[in-house]
This record gives C-alpha cells, sequence and structure tokens, in this order.
C-alpha cells in the first residue's frame, strides 16, 4: 500500500475524530446556551431606575451660542446631537439580551434596549459633529466632542482617529500612544484599521 494512501487514510480518520469532537463541543455550548436563556426569562423584575444613566451636563460639548453663526450643515449636526442627548440613554455595549433578562427581568428589556438603542444614536451623532469640525480645522471644538465621546465609552472608529490627529497635530505623541493601547486592548470591530491609522497620523506630523 503506497505511503500515499496510508497518510491520506490516517488523516481522513483524524480528522472525523477531530469534526465529532467539535460537534459535540458546539453542540454542549448550544445546549448551555438555552438552558441559561431559558433560566432567563423567568428572572425576577427588578428597579432599573437607578442605573447609570447617561445625562450631558451644561458646558460639557461645545454648542454654538448663535444659530447664525453655523452653516447649514454644522447646524443640521449640532441640532442632532441637542435632540439624542435629550433622551434617555444608558451604555450596554457590553450586555447580551440573556445578561439583560437575567439581571433585570423580561419586562425591562424592552426599556433597556430602547436606552441602549439612544445611546448608539448620541454617540453616532457626536462622531459626526466631531468630524465635520475637525474638517473645518475647528480643532478645539472638535477636540472637546471627541474626548467626551471617549469617555463616554464610544466604540466609533473616527472618534480616535480624530483624536490621535488632533493629539499628533499639538506634538503629543504620548496621547496617541495611549489611544494604540487601548484600542489594542479592546475588541473593537475595525480595531486592526484604527491602529493602522493612529501609526500613521504619528509620521505626519
Amino acid at each position: 500500500m503506497p505511503v500515499f494512501f496510508i497518510c491520506f487514510i490516517v488523516f481522513i480518520i483524524w480528522f472525523r475524530v477531530k469534526m465529532r469532537k467539535s460537534n459535540s463541543t458546539i453542540s454542549e455550548e448550544n445546549k448551555s446556551f438555552w438552558e441559561r436563556e431559558n433560566q432567563a426569562n423567568f428572572a425576577r423584575t427588578r428597579d432599573i431606575s437607578t442605573l447609570d444613566y447617561l445625562s450631558v451636563a451644561d458646558g460639557e460639548l461645545p454648542f454654538s451660542t448663535s444659530a447664525t453663526s453655523l452653516d447649514e450643515r454644522e447646524a443640521e449636526l449640532e441640532q442632532r446631537v441637542r435632540e439624542t442627548s435629550q433622551r434617555k440613554m444608558i451604555n450596554l455595549a457590553a450586555y447580551s439580551n440573556t445578561d439583560l433578562k437575567e439581571q433585570y427581568g423580561v419586562a425591562n428589556l424592552e426599556e433597556l434596549s430602547n436606552c441602549d438603542q439612544n445611546f448608539l444614536f448620541f454617540i453616532r451623532a457626536l462622531a459626526n459633529w466631531g468630524t465635520y469640525l475637525y474638517e473645518k480645522e475647528e480643532y478645539a471644538r472638535s477636540r472637546q466632542i471627541m474626548e467626551y465621546s471617549h469617555t463616554i465609552g464610544s466604540d466609533i472608529s473616527s472618534v480616535y482617529t480624530v483624536l490621535g490627529n488632533i493629539y499628533a497635530m499639538e506634538g503629543d505623541i504620548a496621547k496617541v500612544d495611549e489611544l494604540i493601547a487601548e484600542v489594542e486592548q479592546s475588541d473593537f470591530s475595525l480595531k486592526a484599521s484604527i491602529i493602522k491609522k493612529l501609526k500613521i497620523c504619528k509620521l505626519e506630523y
């Protein structure tokens, strides 16, 4: 029997054993998930009124004092931020629906999901506004918006890249390195792209 054929048979046997183990692992994970999901559906409803909802204090964002000083696009972006900032919101990115049901009960899931969605609308509005001001070379206002976005847990890539460019322009490379280190430890979907852009901005100024 040729050596190649023997190796092929051994490989097939090994592959089938690995597949059985993999399928068994997946089956156990699915079973565990659905057991947990079922238990979560019967979790006790808890008070959510004292959760750490986000509110925007006066002076935290550089809103214009006169609408007449804004161009049409900036006025639109600023108004969007004003509107979304008034909604009840909370950052729940670290929690799955199962987590939320386990901790706060099924009855609170819809409201919590709405609050999380409002947070996403808000950080997107901030990122758009901050990016627009950066492109207009209004760096101080852009920096204030993006630093605020960063502190409240925004994971939008432009928040990091705009801040990186501003810090690099100011000669504060240490802050750029801090952003890179933070992104390296994150689970951002655009992690590699953000790090690449941050490293490039260090070389451009």
